[in-house]
């Protein structure tokens, strides 16, 4: 009987043994492959897989010529309702004065202060001219407000058209080692709804380009 539970014994130590060595090569297996799994994940970059894209959104942010070029627009928006503004003002007031005018024409009627034709027609002519005058300052202000949104419309194409020229010329030369067979545009991810990190070289455009824009800055 004891031998029995001698050679039972070993026979158990013997399984423990093949079920340790197996459980040790399983997780071993396991990190080999996941191992093996990160790096075939890494040599999945560039070199294999040769697209990128940029976020506009991040690019115009902070891409301190998009930055300057956005305040220059911004300085001759606020001239420009200033100057809209200041007219405005001027011509309201001059609009209060002509009510007062015709308020005062109105009292001269109902108390008998003008008694002759004459003096009524003088009366009205001023009014006239000067509600002639007020019509053509409005519609000078119309006619004004219409040529500077259109020069400030035209201003931003030039604006657009000079940071777009320089980013393209900035590509040709980011990539004249043929790198990248395709680089996208993203804006507000309307383009691109999932790409791996590696794909989005924003971060180094942006700094190689600030880094060739503050030598002209200076």
């Amino acid at each position: 009987m004891k031998n029995v539970n001698t050679i039972i014994l070993a026979v158990l130590c013997v399984a423990v043994g093949i079920l340790y060595v197996l459980h040790f090569s399983s997780n071993k297996c396991d990190v080999q492959s996941q191992q093996t799994a990160s790096t075939e994940k890494q040599t999945v970059s560039i070199d294999s897989f040769p697209i990128a894209y940029v976020n506009v959104d991040t690019l115009l942010m902070t891409y301190q010529y998009a930055k300057d070029l956005n305040e220059s627009l911004l300085k001759k928006q606020e001239k420009s309702r200033k100057e809209l503004a200041e007219k405005d003002a001027r011509i309201r007031a001059d609009y209060t004065a002509y009510l007062k005018m015709v308020e005062a024409y109105k009292n001269k009627i109902a108390t008998g202060q003008i008694l002759t034709q004459e003096t009524k027609e003088k009366e009205e002519a001023i009014l006239i001219k000067e509600e002639t005058r007020l019509n053509k300052k409005n519609q000078e202000l119309k006619d004004l407000d219409q040529r500077l949104n259109q020069e400030l419309f035209l201003e931003q194409q030039k604006l657009n058209s000079q940071l777009r020229d320089t980013i393209n010329a900035f590509f040709a030369i980011y990539n004249q080692d043929k790198r990248y067979k395709m680089i996208f545009c993203d804006t507000g991810n309307d383009n691109i709804f999932f790409a791996e990190d590696y794909l989005n070289i924003t971060g180094e455009v942006v700094e190689a380009l600030n880094k060739q824009y503050k030598p002209v800055q200076k």
